[in-house]
This record gives C-alpha cells, structure tokens and sequence, in this order.
C-alpha cells in the first residue's frame, strides 16, 4: 500500500521503514510521475555523524547533472552532455539506470540501484532526491503522481510513497534517506521541499 509523504513541518519526526536487508543486500528505488515534465533521481553517498548527512566529493553524487560518472557498461569513463545511458558512481554502489526525460507512457521511469556490498567505508545514509529539470520552469503542482518505490532483489515492493499536493510551489523533494544501521538497512521519509538548481541543494550536504 502507497504512503502519501506530507510536506515536513518543524518538530516533525521522520517515519522510518525497517526495509529487512543486510548491509551488503542488493535493492532499488524505483521512480515515477505522470508528466510531460522531465523529472530527474538522485543519490548522495553520505556520512552523518549525528550532525546531517555529509558529502565531501562529487565522486558521492549519483546524478544526472554530475558528468564526471563513469557508464555503467564500462564503455566510457565520464558522461557526456544529454547522454541518457545507465551510470554509476565509480565505486559501482549506486547505479541509474539513465535519464528518462518524461513520465508519460511509463509504470517506472528511472530505476536506482543499491549494491550495499560495495558501499564505501563509513557511508551510512544515502539521501534520495526528485528534481523538476530544468530549475525555475515547473513546480511539482504540474506533476502528478510522482513518488518512489522501495524494492528488493526479488522484485517485491518494501515500501511505497507518493508526494502530496502540500509540495506544489516546489521544484525538487528530497523524498527520504536509506539508512545504514548495525542491523541492516532502513529507510526514513523526510518530505522536504527545495527551490533552486541541484548546486544549491548539494550545498545543505558539504
């Protein structure tokens, strides 16, 4: 059953999933809108230690605006402009299955890959963000039924969320952050709302 992720208020207390999954468990977040818009998924490989997730090389951003990612078939070392094949960050824990420029016509539109056995040391949370590209031309207002699904490796679906119409005057969401533990992987919705290129939002992380 979807859950309708709520706009984060002050005091707010992050609901978190227990998603059942070791540290070196193999997952993906699967995302989807209905839009002519281009929707856009991002992950952050990030260290909190107990004061907000942090990121210290773009090495850590799995993104689409991030041409420095090498392609996941191995064919090239760094994207180029528009390119809309699958990538990876270079240690090949999260991998994207490539840009999907529109949501119309498709169940899953962008597909993130967690390989938990190839996370780097003292990575314990990975932030999932949903920008509307380009900045400054679409609001989340114009999208919907946009939101993410939480997989295993077999297919089943873990958990499920799905933006509220309180993220209208929004142009990007972080949706929540997977969570690395001591007993495996959890996933806690945050719901927060941003306005701005994807630069300005890496700055909340460095």
């Amino acid at each position: 059953m979807a859950l309708t992720l709520p706009l984060k208020k002050e005091g707010d207390v992050a609901p978190k999933l227990s998603l059942n999954l070791d540290k070196g468990a193999k997952f993906s977040v699967e995302l989807f809108w209905e839009s002519e818009h281009d929707l856009d998924g991002h992950a952050l490989l990030a260290t909190n230690n107990g004061f907000g997730a942090k990121i210290t090389d773009m090495a850590q951003v799995l993104s689409t605006y991030n041409p420095g990612l090498p392609l996941a078939d191995g064919s090239a070392s760094s994207r180029k402009s528009g390119d809309k094949r699958p990538f990876m960050t270079p240690c090949g824990s999260l991998r994207h299955s490539g840009d999907a420029r529109t949501g119309i016509g498709a169940t899953v539109d962008e597909i993130i890959t967690i390989d938990g056995s190839l996370i780097p040391p003292g990575v314990n949370e990975i932030p999932i963000f949903v920008t509307i590209h380009p900045t400054h031309t679409a609001k989340f207002s114009q999208v919907t039924d946009a939101g993410i699904r939480i997989k295993d490796e077999s297919g089943k679906i873990l958990g499920e969320y799905i933006l509220s119409n309180q993220f209208g005057e929004f142009d990007a969401v972080q949706m929540g952050s997977l969570i690395l533990g001591a007993n495996g992987w959890s996933y806690e919705a945050a719901g927060s709302g941003f306005n701005g290129d994807f630069n300005a939002i890496l700055g909340y992380f460095q």
